[in-house]
């Protein structure tokens, strides 16, 4: 997949999970907080791509009851870091081009 997929398909969104398991307000904060307020995730984006990426086998969820209510949390599987990775490396290689091209 290239880099521009990879952004309209949310892969890059998967680091937000990268440090454990997280729910979907998390995932939000994380992403928030990581990056320092210039991303907002919002719930009608964030859900329907976690639901995305767990067809493609690339977070896994479970269900826990809290306080009365289902939440789900999600857990990236090695497909997902695999991709996460490959993201990694494409975003460094538009970084030090842009690096380049703007010096």
């Amino acid at each position: 997949m290239n880099l521009l997929g990879q952004l309209k398909k949310g892969t890059t969104r998967l680091a937000a999970l990268e440090r454990g398991e997280a729910y979907g307000y998390g995932i939000r904060r994380e992403v928030f907080h990581r990056t320092r307020g210039l991303f907002a995730i919002d719930e009608g984006v964030l859900y329907p791509l976690l639901h995305a990426l767990e067809r493609k086998g690339m977070v896994r969820a479970r269900i826990e009851q809290v306080k009365g209510r289902e939440r789900r949390y999600y857990t990236l599987t090695a497909k997902g870091r695999r991709e996460l990775a490959l993201a990694r490396r494409e975003w460094r290689h538009v970084r030090e081009s842009m690096d380049a091209l703007l010096r």
